[in-house]
């Protein structure tokens, strides 16, 4: 696992946590976009570790010794588990961006999946509750109902279970993003531009509208 670390994100609470869970998340932007939200005070969000395409694992708050510090990268979260209602997952959760513009509609890469399962490994010698596998989830499993879907349909969540914790049964994990909203996504990211600044104004705008169109159709079905 290549590793940079990175100065620590202003977008954190500095304070141990007792971890619990492992949240994944897709970036809707490339790697030198993502770094700038995650060090910008005003945007108030950063996750522990973005994995980029080729791999390279990205520590912005600390948590791969054995002490993490409170990210700012769950929100407004719920999820329950071991009969109990957890709220407020930036409390107890390290948070993994993969950067991908749209895990909904693009693959994620060899690379990266190999990244995750060398942190999984380390993380598990370090914080017990995660060598369950039913202990990693996605964004859209804890904050789905207010419109997260990441890391989204493209996620292999068979073959990350199958890779990091082989010997357990994979846990279920339901997308938030519906396959209607899915389809009308891919029409868009047909003309996706490349330039990159372009391209990550393009697909921030398209999360947002995803993100949007999700939480009103959760909110139909509840």
């Amino acid at each position: 696992m290549e590793l940079v670390r990175r100065p620590v994100s202003p977008n954190h609470t500095p304070q141990a946590i007792d971890v619990q869970f492992l949240i994944l998340h897709y970036t809707a932007v490339d790697l030198a976009r993502t770094l700038e939200i995650f060090y910008d005070p005003d945007r108030k969000a950063a996750a522990h570790l973005i994995v980029d395409r080729d791999g390279t694992v990205h520590e912005c708050v600390p948590c791969l010794d054995g002490t993490a510090l409170r990210a700012w990268h769950a929100g407004q979260s719920r999820w329950q588990s071991h009969g109990k209602l957890w709220e407020g997952l930036n409390d107890c959760a390290i948070g993994i961006e993969l950067v991908n513009f749209n895990g909904n509609l693009l693959p994620y890469t060899a690379a990266q999946y190999s990244a995750l399962a060398a942190i999984v490994d380390r993380l598990r010698r370090h914080y017990p509750p995660l060598n369950d596998a039913t202990r990693v989830l996605g964004h859209e499993q804890v904050a789905g109902w207010r419109g997260k879907a990441d890391p989204g349909w493209r996620f292999d969540w068979p073959h990350f279970y199958a890779t990091c914790y082989p010997g357990q049964p994979a846990p279920e994990r339901t997308y938030a993003c519906p396959p209607t909203l899915r389809e009308a996504l891919e029409r868009l990211s047909e003309v996706a531009p490349l330039e990159p600044a372009r391209a990550n104004a393009f697909w921030e705008r398209v999360s947002l509208l995803t993100e949007t169109a999700v939480a009103l159709a959760v909110g139909q079905d509840g």
